[in-house]
């Protein structure tokens, strides 16, 4: 056998394991509670927020995405859209906000930092990204604790205004005006999209994409299944409030729990620069060995990867899994 066969047979062995590993991991994520939640809304919600063969289709474009015509913006446009439902108009000004000033974060470092040439662009380019990543999860996050927190007391009302004989697709609308924001802006539009003529299954398919909080999909799944099987609605909703209001339980005694984690990453997080401050002002000489030599630069360079990837870990490792 020649070195030229050899290297095709290790190259297509590579392929091949690479492929396998690539569809255990993928099977895997598909296998996470968070996956299998988000399958089954799907199944039960179309993607497209109503279905194909509704004879009004065209009117509920009103209150859908605008269609897309590239890769780019297939991907690219639901996510300006939640973005907008979950921060507003100042939701995207946020994100790009976050990537400019990472961007001239990184090049203050790429400018006075003794970096390897090959991390540089990586750094010009990661910094930015991952700011803008934290950013819009960060807004996601905050809509959601927002929502559901007012969540359970706005079912109750719903709760309330059925059983007093009032109609749940007037009930959407009213309910608006009685319950704090975001909850107020998601029902009222919904409930001015029902005023408009619109079907409720319509209205709650664009909802739950729009929204895209588990809970609230559960609430619509409540709604039309009692819709097309009938039953004591008021009862359905009062035990998917109980629901709700455990599941936020879940996830404060989890933050609780963490708390101790998240505190001791903050604080491995502030010793390296205190104790370099600390150098700086009793014994600058000793320290400036690590900015003047190269090879200090490349004990520096070497921590601060070994830090950022430390605290990543910690990070993952105190953040439980709630999706259950």
């Amino acid at each position: 056998m020649t070195s030229v066969d050899l290297i095709t047979f290790c190259a297509f062995a590579g392929v091949l394991l690479l492929g396998i590993m690539a569809l255990v991991l993928q099977d895997m994520r598909n296998q996470r509670p968070d996956a299998r939640i988000r399958a089954r809304i799907r199944s039960a919600f179309p993607q497209n927020g109503m279905r194909l063969n509704d004879a009004r289709h065209d009117h509920s474009d009103l209150y859908t995405l605008s269609r897309n015509d590239n890769a780019f913006s297939l991907w690219f446009a639901p996510r300006i859209a939640r973005l907008e439902t979950v921060a507003g108009a100042n939701g995207l000004r946020v994100v790009l906000g976050a990537a400019i000033v990472a961007e001239i974060i990184a090049l203050a470092m790429a400018r006075f930092l003794p970096l390897p040439s090959m991390l540089t662009p990586v750094l010009l380019i990661g910094l930015p990204v991952f700011a803008s990543t934290q950013a819009y999860r960060f807004l996601i996050e905050r809509f959601k604790r927002r929502f559901l927190d007012g969540f359970p007391d706005l079912i109750d009302l719903i709760v309330r205004a059925v059983r007093a004989g009032v109609p749940v697709t007037h009930v959407i609308g009213t309910a608006a005006s009685e319950c704090p924001e975001p909850l107020s802006s998601e029902f009222k539009q919904m409930g001015d999209a029902l005023q408009v003529g619109l079907d409720l299954e319509e209205v709650l398919n664009v909802a739950v994409a729009r929204i895209g909080i588990a809970d609230f999909s559960f609430f619509c799944v409540c709604l039309l299944l009692q819709r097309e099987t009938g039953g004591q609605l008021g009862e359905t909703l009062e035990n998917l409030a109980g629901i709700v209001r455990k599941r936020r339980e879940i996830r404060q005694k989890t933050r609780a729990l963490t708390g101790e984690a998240r505190i001791t990453t903050k604080i491995l997080a502030s010793v390296p620069f205190v104790i370099l401050g600390s150098m700086f002002l009793l014994n600058r000489a000793y320290l400036m060995v690590l900015f003047d030599t190269s090879t200090g630069q490349k004990v520096l360079t070497c921590a601060a990867i070994s830090l950022v990837m430390g605290l990543s870990v910690v990070h993952k490792m105190s953040k439980l899994d709630t999706s259950r």
